[in-house]
C-alpha cells in the first residue's frame, strides 16, 4: 500500500474560474469536487492569493482529479514557488493531508501549504479569514 495522493486540493488562485486555475490548469482537470480539510486560511493583501496554514477552523476549496499529476507538477512548483522538500526558499510546501468531500468521503490530496519559515513570508500582509472560504471573501472585496 502507497501513501502517495490521487488528489490535489486547491483553495485559492487554482480554483476553478481564478487567475492560475486558468492559466495553469486548462485541459488538465478530469474533474474538480468541493471539498474541505481543517486549518487557517489568510488573504496574503501584499500578493492578492491565499494562504493555508496549520490550524482547527474549516478551509473549503476543490479537489482535483488530474488526468496527469505528477506531469503536472512542475508547472504548480513553478507557481507556488515549491523548491523542493524543506526547502527554506519555498513559498509554500508540497504536503499531503486528509481532505473530505462535502458529502462525507475522505481521501488524501496533496496540497501546497503556505511555509511560514520562510524569512521572506514572514513580511507578508495577513487578512485572516474566518469562514476558510477565499472565493467567498474574494467575492465580497469584489475581486471577482
Amino acid at each position: 500500500m502507497t501513501n502517495k495522493a490521487k488528489y490535489l486540493f486547491v483553495y485559492g488562485s487554482l480554483m476553478e474560474g481564478f487567475f492560475n486555475s486558468d492559466r495553469a490548469l486548462v485541459g488538465q482537470v478530469e474533474k474538480r469536487i468541493k471539498a474541505k480539510t481543517k486549518g487557517r486560511l489568510y488573504h496574503l493583501a501584499n500578493k492578492g492569493y491565499p494562504a493555508m496554514v496549520d490550524g482547527d477552523d474549516t478551509i473549503y476549496g476543490e479537489l482535483l482529479v488530474m488526468k496527469d499529476l505528477d506531469g503536472i507538477f512542475p508547472t504548480l512548483n513553478k507557481i507556488e514557488n515549491y523548491y523542493g522538500e524543506n526547502d527554506p526558499r519555498n513559498e509554500y510546501n508540497r504536503v499531503v493531508i486528509e481532505v473530505e468531500t462535502l458529502d462525507g468521503k475522505k481521501e488524501l490530496a496533496y496540497v501546497y501549504k503556505y511555509n511560514e519559515d520562510n524569512v521572506e513570508n514572514q513580511k507578508d500582509e495577513k487578512i485572516y479569514i474566518p469562514s476558510g472560504d477565499w472565493r467567498e471573501f474574494m467575492e465580497k472585496k469584489g475581486d471577482i
